[in-house]
């Protein structure tokens, strides 16, 4: 099987990991193996509610979707005490990567987001994309999404509200629903806050980015001390210092959160290839992270 990847980093800034545990609520198309951290789960259940993954602990996890002549899927989602609804469309064509348009054999690399939806009361249902997603868990995430403007339709109790969420590479748009005010406020995007129904109104183009690179995140911790022996586990592995980036996030309300990467690296591709070198060597969590470059 052609193993074509979309990979997605959402990014919660400030977030330590800790000893509590949540539960994934996984809603796809039934037959498609699902694996976490790079753990075979097992394969999804033709079950309204979804395949559960439960007593994940707290922290970003990697959940990949497989199924043979289909375009691997594969993206990172933060758990925490609240139980997640993950809701993902059928899998693309394993030729083009599922890009429309695409010739066969030809590679095609999608940007995408995610969508993340909050509301009061937690019941709604959420149309998105022609489908129709009862949601019953406070969060409901939809990832690998197209960057571009979507349209979602929201429904509680008679009170319908609708919303034009931006979605843009690598990013979370997060949409909370509020039935009883009749707002639907969005961030992570240009969005902003409405009533009601959108009202359309013209918008000022998006600056798009002049390229993307790639950097594989090996790791991130809040114990400095693990850094230095992941540095050197790295150097092992072919990676020098010079090709190494420490990122220091700091919040007075919480300890320090340390990012090791490795990069820049041009080609997706290769930057798949290389986090799965970094996966063998035995460490956890690995992903790939686009990011805009500028070229010379």
């Amino acid at each position: 099987m052609q193993r074509v990847h979309v990979i997605l980093l959402v990014v919660f800034l400030g977030m330590a990991a800790s000893a509590a545990t949540g539960d994934l609520w996984i809603n796809c198309a039934p037959g498609i193996d699902i694996f976490l951290d790079g753990e075979f789960m097992g394969v999804s259940e033709p079950s309204e509610n979804g395949t559960r993954l439960s007593g994940l602990s707290s922290g970003e996890h990697t959940i990949r979707m497989e199924k043979d002549g289909f375009a691997l899927l594969e993206f990172s989602i933060p758990v925490g005490p609240a139980s997640n609804q993950v809701v993902v469309d059928e899998l693309g064509p394993e030729s083009n990567g599922g890009v429309p348009g695409a010739t066969e054999g030809e590679e095609v690399e999608q940007l995408v987001g995610m969508i993340e939806v909050m509301s009061d009361p937690r019941n709604c249902t959420v149309e998105f994309a022609g489908r129709k997603t009862l949601k019953e868990e406070p969060i409901l995430t939809i990832p690998g999404v197209a960057v571009g403007k979507h349209h979602i339709r929201f429904e509680s109790e008679g009170t319908v509200l609708k919303e034009t969420v931006v979605v843009q590479a690598a990013q979370l748009a997060q949409v909370r629903v509020d039935f009883r005010n009749k707002r639907v406020a969005v961030t992570g995007d240009a969005s902003g806050v409405r009533g009601g129904e959108s009202a359309s109104k013209e918008e000022s183009p998006r600056a798009e980015p002049e390229c993307i690179e790639y950097w594989v995140e090996v790791m991130r911790t809040s114990d400095f001390d693990a850094i230095e022996p992941a540095r050197s586990a790295l150097k092992d592995l072919g990676f020098p210092s010079y090709h190494q980036k420490l990122i220091t996030i700091e919040d007075e309300s919480a300890p320090p959160i340390y990012k090791l990467r490795v990069g820049p690296i041009q080609r997706r591709n290769k930057a798949q290839w290389v986090a799965g070198l970094i996966r063998n060597a035995k460490f956890q969590g690995v992903w790939v992270v686009p990011t805009e470059c500028h070229p010379k």
